[in-house]
């Protein structure tokens, strides 16, 4: 894990690693090497969205990246061209395709959890995640909070607990990230209500199902992802891609900063495929005023 340096990389990928659980964004330099930069500080990035390009491929059993062998140029919808996405042989709804990488298959026969993610008390997802990644899955995600239920000796068996459990009113398989932004600016965390409200769900899952999850595991994420705890109505989402000021966490694909006095974020998951510059200048950005409250 490297400190942010200065220049121009293609931004590859933000998560979490596996080991200190500290928050990184993947970049690729113009010599096809991929770096891990920890944010951390005070720094300025911005993107280039002209061109978006193909991110490269991932070697799942050597956990190498590797450049696209074609530098391809995508559409904005695309993280990867085909051929590095049928290198990779990662699909993560296996489940709903019978053409199975060899990669996959040998994945799929690892240890899953399967767990519930808690966003807000309206938003809870329900989710499997290779055995290793567990924690780093969870905050890839920005989950405030999250119950692990149970380990499962193979995908294919967590799967069908996750699919009868995302039946059930209340409970969702995903969460879009302008949805994630969304609750970030505008609701307020509580631990104690996020726990409470997983134990709720897990009794009702219980019920319904006529399952029991006798291990579970809850995990108050959020001391992973900040710095501060900024109150909600603290932070200003950038609609602009760019951002500055100083480092305060990572929500998922949400990274946010402190600028003076105000709390500021960004959905960067949305620019990975993109040009991103670095500075170690501040810029200062035009922010609109925070409308004072009377009460």
């Amino acid at each position: 894990m490297h400190d942010l340096g200065e220049g121009t990389f293609l931004f590859t990928r933000v998560s979490y690693d596996p080991n200190s659980n500290l928050p990184y964004l993947r970049v690729m330099d113009d010599g096809g090497k991929f770096w891990r930069m920890q944010p951390q500080g005070e720094f300025t990035l911005s993107f280039d969205t002209s061109t978006k390009k193909c991110i490269g491929w991932y070697d799942l059993a050597a956990k190498q990246c590797h450049r696209c062998p074609g530098d391809r140029q995508l559409d904005d919808k695309y993280e990867q061209c085909p051929e590095c996405q049928q290198k990779t042989g990662f699909n993560p709804a296996f489940y709903n395709t019978t053409n199975i990488s060899q990669q996959q298959a040998e994945l799929n026969q690892q240890p899953h959890i399967l767990y519930l993610a808690y966003f807000s008390p309206e938003v809870i997802k329900v989710g499997i995640s290779y055995a290793e990644r567990k924690l780093a899955r969870l905050l890839e995600q920005g989950a405030r909070n999250a119950a692990i239920l149970e380990v499962f000796p193979s995908a294919n068996i967590a799967r069908q607990y996750e699919a009868k459990i995302a039946r059930l009113p209340g409970l969702c398989e995903s969460v879009q990230l302008r949805k994630k932004a969304t609750i970030l600016a505008n609701e307020h965390y509580d631990p104690t209500l996020a726990e409470q409200k997983l134990h709720q769900t897990i009794q009702r899952i219980a019920e319904q199902l006529g399952v029991k999850f006798d291990n579970s595991e809850f995990l108050d994420l959020s001391p992973y992802m900040l710095t501060i705890e900024p109150k909600s109505d603290d932070l200003t989402e950038i609609i602009e891609p760019k951002i500055a000021g100083r480092f305060a966490g990572l929500i998922g694909g949400m990274l946010i900063m402190q600028q003076n006095s105000r709390f500021i974020f960004l959905p960067i998951k949305k620019y990975i495929g993109y040009d991103m510059t670095i500075s170690r200048t501040v810029e200062q950005l035009d922010l609109a005023p925070v409308q004072a409250s009377l009460f």
